[in-house]
């Protein structure tokens, strides 16, 4: 898959560097932890890498039309993160016009060879997912269940199928040393165009073979939040994309995404997020809200408040569509009714502080950075 391939062979090999680098950074009493997680995360993430990669060598010999198939008018849901970009997608999802990848084939298989081999031996895969279904038993999945609810068929954030290219941002709760990672936090202003290149080329063949498996006439509708800093390089490759902007207060994203990356935090190293590594997410989000800030609204983005899809989804949902041309069929407005009633019962589970207290320990690195890199404007 182009240059894909040779930049996974490089950052294959810097994962295991990091790994020694970095696994004894860290408090000591810790270390047995970061050590069996390391152990076991690792080679697990390397194999499957390995599998992919042989699923993409043969999708060239089994499936080459898929270079054929267009990417026509993507849809892109990002901006801030906990600003409802989960809901708004999964919403979305259920247009019959629409298609996006799931979590099975973000993980398991990104290319065309996997995905026929997983439907043909799905059954096998059953105890998996009764062992997920029964997730609820393990701690760390009740409270990640609470923050983003997980399952392997639940419409996903496709960066995770970036993985085989180590592009998916996740991995920097593992090494929040590496600045690899922070880069892709700044993707359109920081990244070298070496580093886009591949990034992008292994991205659009991504979604050719999607659309292959699910239908070349469907429009492939994306979300994440990490494609904030990526939007001039995504609108530069698809330019008849329609972008979704989510937003929400900082006084209230702040708190919650940090309180987000606790369960994962605690599972990987132990104890609380460092106030070092702390800093750079609120760095990062100061720096979401900046690049927010000067996007050019108009034809192809849009901007969508919290407020305005807490208060009214099927109102918010119907601008959506009317910016992206996208008509809606009866049945995906009854599944929009369906939707709205939910939203209105529905109270998160993820609970947090948001006191006014709590809030004055993020105020001043947020605002000190994000007046930094406004040139002063907030």
């Amino acid at each position: 898959m182009d240059n894909g391939f040779w930049l996974a062979v490089g950052q294959m090999c810097q994962l295991c560097f990091w790994t020694v680098r970095y696994l004894p950074i860290g408090d000591w009493r810790q270390l047995p932890r970061r050590t069996l997680m390391f152990g076991l995360i690792i080679p697990v993430l390397v194999l499957f890498q390995v599998i992919h990669w042989f699923g993409f060598a043969l999708d060239e010999l089994l499936f080459l039309r898929y270079r054929q198939i267009t990417v026509r008018q993507p849809i892109f849901v990002t901006g801030i993160p906990r600003s409802g970009t989960t809901h708004l997608h999964r919403v979305l999802a259920q247009h019959e016009a629409l298609t996006t990848m799931q979590l099975w084939e973000c993980l398991f298989a990104p290319s065309i060879t996997e995905r026929y081999l997983y439907r043909f031996v799905g059954w096998l895969s059953m105890p998996l997912v009764r062992a997920v279904r029964n997730r609820k038993s393990l701690a760390f999945f009740r409270k990640m269940r609470a923050v983003h609810t997980l399952g392997l068929h639940e419409a996903e954030e496709d960066f995770i199928a970036l993985l085989p290219v180590n592009g998916c941002f996740l991995l920097v709760l593992m090494f929040p040393q590496v600045q690899w990672y922070w880069q892709l936090v700044d993707f359109d202003d920081h990244a070298s165009k070496r580093q886009k290149r591949p990034i992008l080329s292994f991205y659009h063949r991504l979604l050719q073979k999607h659309l292959y498996f699910h239908g070349a006439n469907k429009r492939y509708l994306c979300k994440n939040p990490s494609f904030t800093s990526w939007i001039g390089s995504l609108i530069a490759q698809y330019p008849d994309a329609c972008v979704v902007v989510c937003e929400r207060e900082p006084q209230k994203t702040v708190p919650s995404q940090i309180s987000s990356l606790q369960p994962a935090w605690y599972l990987l190293h132990g104890g609380e997020m460092p106030a070092d590594v702390t800093e750079k997410f609120i760095a990062m989000l100061a720096h979401y809200y900046e690049l927010v800030d000067r996007l050019p609204f108009g034809d192809t983005l849009m901007r969508l408040p919290m407020k305005v899809l807490v208060a009214d989804l099927q109102g918010a949902v119907g601008q959506v569509l009317e910016h992206c041309r996208l008509s809606g069929s009866v049945m995906f407005m009854n599944r929009l009714t369906d939707a709205a009633e939910q939203a209105r019962r529905f109270r998160s589970a993820h609970h947090y502080e948001q006191s006014a207290g709590l809030w004055s320990q993020y105020a001043s690195w947020f605002n000190a950075v994000a007046t930094e890199s406004s040139g002063g404007r907030l």
